[in-house]
């Protein structure tokens, strides 16, 4: 399935999830413009996705917003098919050893850069008929412990594509998706302590850990005509672990 000749905007695109949305996308045929800091990353990547084309910035900073936005604009003919809001960073802390410093970043990154891409691209995702996946996490959904900032960030983003395609969605689909346990550099560190891989999988029916490109994948599908009657929807991508309570010490009788 190809999404055509159309542009797609990808924030947060240089590394992990955003980066293999960036090979998917422009394997599928799309303009791809996505936003990031690391310059060497984004000319790593460029190499692979061809015709993809970078726009450094920081995905809170409205100015920075503005840029990404007019080239998508630029090279659509005014005219945006896609918009992934996958910028986002976590800090893991206990609520007590949190700062309104650390809140306030985590809410910049994760929450106001969706604000300000969706906000400044909807006249050309209206024009496009566009489609916009919200890059939220199953924290979002069911909270995690040491991870009370990003979870209400995360939520805030599930919320906030629900009002919208009540809004908007008659011209624009607005749907959101919850990666579980990801391999990324954001889990990296969590993933150096020892059982702590056979711990995560151990929870998940599917007995692995999510990758990049897994959610690639369903971003890709969200933006595709393949779900034209999608809209307003939380699709959870986590192998099962969200599905209820799964206790690997007391497996069922066959």
């Amino acid at each position: 399935m190809s999404l055509g000749q159309g542009v797609v905007l990808v924030t947060g695109g240089t590394h992990g999830i955003g980066a293999a949305c960036v090979r998917r996308l422009a394997g599928a045929g799309a303009h791809v413009v996505f936003t990031g800091r690391d310059e060497a990353a984004a000319e790593a990547l460029m190499a692979e996705a061809v015709g993809a084309r970078f726009v450094a910035g920081d995905a809170a900073s409205e100015s920075d917003c503005l840029r990404a936005v007019g080239c998508a604009l630029e090279i659509g003919g005014g005219r945006i098919a896609g918009l992934v809001n996958n910028a986002g960073m976590t800090a893991r802390q206990t609520f007590a050893q949190s700062t309104l410093a650390d809140w306030d970043r985590i809410m910049a990154v994760n929450t106001r850069s969706a604000y300000l891409f969706t906000r400044h691209a909807l006249a050309g995702l209206e024009a496009g008929q566009g489609s916009v996946v919200m890059m939220s996490s199953i924290a979002g959904k069911v909270g995690e412990e040491g991870l009370a900032l990003y979870t209400a960030s995360k939520a805030a983003l599930i919320g906030f594509t629900q009002a919208l395609a009540l809004e908007i969605g008659a011209k624009v689909r607005v749907n959101a998706i919850c990666p579980g346990q990801i391999e990324t550099r954001m889990m990296a560190k969590t993933l150096t302590v020892p059982g702590r891989r056979e711990l995560l999988q151990s929870r998940i029916p599917s007995n692995r850990l999510g990758t990049p490109e897994d959610i690639a994948e369903a971003v890709f599908w969200l933006l595709s005509p393949l779900s034209s009657f999608v809209n307003g929807t939380v699709l959870t991508v986590d192998g099962g672990e969200t599905a209820g309570l799964k206790n690997p010490a007391e497996p069922i009788a066959s």
